[in-house]
């Protein structure tokens, strides 16, 4: 039931995502010489995995001739999706283990749910943003995002079997926290 109710806002969330890139692929140009392959790789150069950012990052085929606009729509689009799989996993994994689950496993899962909702919520909002050229905030969005995350983490006495999952999305949120730098705030 939760994913079909999910899908149209995916739909939606995409065909956004498709127009507004499409249709005003250089409205925000970069604030540097660099041509567009050059940011991307700049972007990856700070973050903490370079080889990781560049596997993200141009997986999008975008990415090869993205300004920081486009840029900022492939890493928090990615970010987004990335937790809204994950938040689905998490979802099936409470179905099945309920019955049989160790109750700090089952409580670090339910406590992880609710963080995951929380990051889907504030990178939607980042999505917003972006769809009405609002670029204030998306360093912020990062590290709270992030922040979720690691408490999802740490929900767990010991070991997390969410570790993997989490690790994925806070290297995203690295490289959603590298491309919010390419803007000026005042």
């Amino acid at each position: 039931m939760a994913i079909s109710a999910s899908l149209p806002f995916f739909f939606f969330l995409t065909f956004s995502l498709y127009c507004s890139t499409s249709i005003f692929p250089s409205s925000v140009s970069a604030s540097s010489d660099l041509n567009s392959s050059q940011l991307a790789n700049q972007i990856c150069k700070n973050t903490p995995n370079f080889s990781f950012c560049q596997a993200a990052i141009f997986s999008d085929p975008r990415a090869s001739a993205a300004d920081r606009y486009v840029l900022s729509y492939i890493a928090f689009g990615q970010a987004y999706r990335n937790a809204t799989s994950t938040k689905n996993y998490i979802g099936f994994s409470l179905k099945s283990i309920k019955a049989y689950a160790n109750p700090t496993i089952l409580s670090g899962m339910q406590k992880c749910r609710g963080f995951y909702e929380d990051a889907i919520r504030a990178l939607s909002e980042v999505q917003n943003n972006l769809d009405s050229e609002s670029f204030y905030g998306l360093d912020k969005a990062a590290i709270d995002v992030e922040s979720s995350i690691r408490a999802c983490e740490a929900s767990f006495s010991g070991q997390s079997p969410m570790s993997q999952e989490n690790q994925n999305l806070m290297q995203l949120l690295k490289i959603c926290y590298a491309v919010s730098q390419l803007y000026e705030y005042s």
